[in-house]
């Protein structure tokens, strides 16, 4: 049974969805002057690098964006200071620029409608495809593209062409608004708010519960959703009282452990995110092979389940354990292409070794959760590690050496007993006039906190 939660009481808004209790799938809703995907901008283009193939494009207000020159249509000029509307299609981070596109895309309820390019795509969950292709082949012009939506697998050629309409006035009264520009800046904020996700969430997983904290949020979904009954649950903390909370807080942990003893360590790099498969504690009765395999594919419903809560994207690594006969390395690539055909979020499977390496990769828009969520550790600087107590120890010798150099008639030093019991089994600076003060740290550190000569 799926189930639909909705805190939308606080400023902060979440939506959850949970099957039997489990989380399945997570959104945070805040409010932000940030850039954020879908937006488009009236963009001038500030420099054109021939070797990237790309432009550097001003977004106003000091915002900057990058776009492939690919990504611009035949219609607009590639050149230095020309004038384009584009559209975020993956935030930027600390180290890159927010990635633009030229093509336009304006989602609707039956469809995705594109404004320079050509073609025809159908959602992988509609089984005939070619009723719907041949509609749309008669209603599409020159330079637009549509992405048809699995919701509209039973709908009518009328249907269709009325969101295919409604989709061409959005973009052509942006264009208009564009030409009146001198300037460039936001043209369409796609800044969605709480009842779009839920809308989202709703057409995507059925749930057959929802619940909320806000009766006047209650009455909107009720309104839009005439079949949908929404239950009222009066909370300080909606996600804290069922159970929630206490599962998003583990997505910033990278140990997962699996309800048979296996566990997952899932780590972020700069480059691309690492998932390692072990069996930790599980207990296989069968051959090696036998307990392998079953490790590695009852793990491959919890890694892309991690993916989706965690928002991972572009190059994810698996290392599963390795060691498994062919059957069982063909059950396993069975078992991740249906995982993978499931979700909604562009995934595809790259390559699966026979050592059990495998490289898929998941389409960028938003930030991870741990983007969103965290920050950088200040005291590891995030890295995970810190100086240990004897590093801090010889540290700190190499500093009073220095220190004792100047005669002084008093040191005072602040330090955690590890890195205190550490130094002084160095057995130096015996006679030295150093006051300890004891720091009650769970990290290792001293600091030297007076000198007086």
């Amino acid at each position: 049974m799926k189930k639909l939660v909705i805190n939308a009481a606080h400023i902060e808004k979440r939506v959850a969805v949970l099957e039997d209790d489990v989380l399945i799938d997570v959104e945070i809703i805040r409010p932000s002057n940030k850039i954020q995907v879908g937006d488009i901008f009236y963009g001038f283009i500030q420099k054109i690098d021939r070797k990237m193939d790309a432009a550097f494009v001003d977004l106003g207000n000091q915002n900057k964006g990058f776009i492939h020159l690919k990504d611009i249509p035949a219609g607009y000029e590639k050149t230095q200071g020309a004038k384009i509307p584009v559209q975020i299609v993956r935030e930027g981070s600390s180290t890159k620029l927010p990635l633009l596109s030229a093509v336009l895309e304006f989602p609707g309820d039956l469809l995705i409608y594109l404004h320079g390019k050509e073609y025809i795509s159908i959602s992988k969950r509609i089984q005939d495809k070619e009723p719907l292709k041949i509609i749309m082949e008669s209603l599409l012009e020159e330079n637009e593209a549509i992405v048809i939506r699995s919701s509209a697998e039973t709908a009518t050629k009328e249907q269709l062409e009325l969101a295919l309409n409604q989709a061409r006035e959005k973009y052509q009264t942006l264009i208009k608004e564009a030409e009146t520009r001198k300037k460039p800046g936001l043209l369409l904020s796609a800044a969605s708010g709480v009842f779009l996700s839920t809308k989202q969430f709703i057409q995507r997983y059925m749930p057959t519960e929802i619940i909320t904290d806000d009766f006047e949020f209650a009455k909107i979904v009720e309104a839009n959703f005439t079949d949908k009954e929404v239950s009222l649950k009066k909370s300080a903390d909606l996600f804290a009282d069922l159970g929630i909370k206490q599962q998003m807080d583990r997505l910033s942990r990278p140990v997962v452990h699996l309800s048979n003893g296996s566990s997952l360590f899932i780590e972020k790099t700069e480059a691309m995110w690492v998932v390692d498969v072990n069996s930790s504690r599980f207990k296989g009765t069968s051959a090696k092979e036998k307990t392998v395999e079953a490790v590695n594919i009852k793990a491959v419903p919890e890694i892309f389940r991690q993916i989706r809560l965690r928002n991972m994207s572009g190059m994810i690594l698996v290392d599963f354990i390795g060691g498994m006969s062919e059957e069982g390395q063909g059950e396993l690539r069975e078992a991740i292409e249906k995982e993978s055909r499931e979700e909604y979020v562009t995934t595809q499977v790259a390559a699966l070794s026979q050592s059990g390496l495998l490289q898929l990769t998941r389409r960028k828009k938003q930030q991870s959760f741990l983007e969103v969520t965290t920050i950088p550790c200040p005291v590891c600087y995030g890295t995970g590690h810190v100086a240990s107590k004897d590093t801090l120890a010889f540290q700190l010798e190499r500093e009073l050496s220095g220190i004792m150099m100047g005669d002084p008639s008093s040191i005072q030093v602040i330090a955690t007993e590890d890195v205190l019991d550490a130094f002084l089994d160095l057995n130096t600076f015996n006679n030295a006039p150093i006051d300890w003060e004891v720091a009650d740290e769970r990290v290792p550190f001293y600091q030297i906190a007076r000198v007086e000569n």
